[in-house]
């Protein structure tokens, strides 16, 4: 089981281009805070890059995409002493079609493309929190990693030449993106890396948590789980808490859970969600999704 897939697969991810701006010199974009990832490819030029609460300014080349999982403030300029041009909000917004804004000077110095990835119900998931507050990915480095450079380009030029389908071209292209953005910051991480990311890369947990996203139906025992993967139960337990930040049950329970939002969204029955997630009964479920979640499964079916 590919747990990075499955993770995105119910946090249902989404991308979004919201705009793609050719500019020419003096120019200072301020983006407000947004409660989804933020995103920018700068296709051509060089800008300046600061983020809210950093005092040292990152330089950002043509080809560079720089991503910010948490929605932080922060300011784009070709030069640090330019003046505001505009404050934007990025947040995500499915009915929004993107917009392009073009240069009044026949040769742009500057074009970057800005959008946004939104993620369900991601505070609650470890995948985001483990994520720093900025991606900065060079050009050339992008360029060295396999479908990296393809994706940025396939955006740059589906937005600069619209045609037919080009807005549902440019959300799966988003995505992709994402995908891509977290692959490549995944490489980058050294081998003692802890947290979530850590417990990936780590053979016995990494291994566990793929038998439980293959099977969350299934009634796991924290001795079943350490068997599987060669450890004693009490080193097994420790070294998961360590790594994922939970025991394994509760982390197996977490997992159920949001599961169970999203087959409540697409309108699975109960009793077929009860069953799929491993629970004797509707009735149990039910108590041990108002436990974990606060409600009721009907009342977040009709609240989804």
């Amino acid at each position: 089981m590919d747990v990075l897939t499955d993770v995105l697969n119910t946090l249902e991810l989404r991308g979004w281009l919201h705009s793609r701006t050719e500019a020419a010199a003096g120019w200072r974009f301020d983006f407000a805070a947004s409660g989804d990832s933020i995103f920018h490819i700068l296709s051509l030029g060089a800008a300046y890059l600061r983020v809210a609460g950093e005092d040292t300014p990152v330089t950002v080349a043509s080809g560079d995409v720089i991503v910010l999982p948490h929605g932080h403030a922060h300011a784009l300029c070709d030069d640090l002493t330019s003046p505001l041009t505009q404050v934007v909000r990025l947040d995500y917004d499915a009915h929004r079609q993107y917009q392009v804004f073009r240069s009044e000077d026949q040769e742009p110095r500057t074009a970057m493309l800005c959008g946004a990835f939104h993620l369900e119900n991601a505070d609650s998931y470890p995948l985001l929190g483990c994520l720093p507050k900025l991606i900065h990915i060079p050009g050339e480095q992008g360029q060295l990693t396999q479908g990296f450079a393809d994706t940025v380009n396939r955006i740059a030029h589906e937005s600069g030449s619209p045609r037919a389908g080009t807005e549902v071209m440019l959300r799966r292209l988003t995505e992709m993106l994402f995908i891509e953005v977290i692959r490549v910051w995944i490489d980058q991480q050294a081998p003692s890396a802890t947290g979530w990311l850590g417990a990936l890369r780590d053979q016995p947990v990494g291994t566990a948590l793929a038998l439980i996203h293959q099977s969350p139906e299934h009634p796991w025992k924290v001795r079943e789980l350490a068997d599987a993967v060669s450890l004693s139960r009490s080193a097994f337990s420790a070294r998961f808490t360590r790594l994922v930040g939970e025991p394994p049950l509760t982390y197996l329970t977490r997992w159920r859970m949001h599961r169970a939002t999203r087959l409540l969204k697409d309108g699975t029955p109960t009793e077929r969600i009860a069953h799929q997630l491993g629970y004797d009964s509707p009735v149990a479920f039910r108590k041990a999704f108002k436990r974990e979640v606060g409600i009721p499964p009907a009342t977040y079916r009709q609240l989804a």
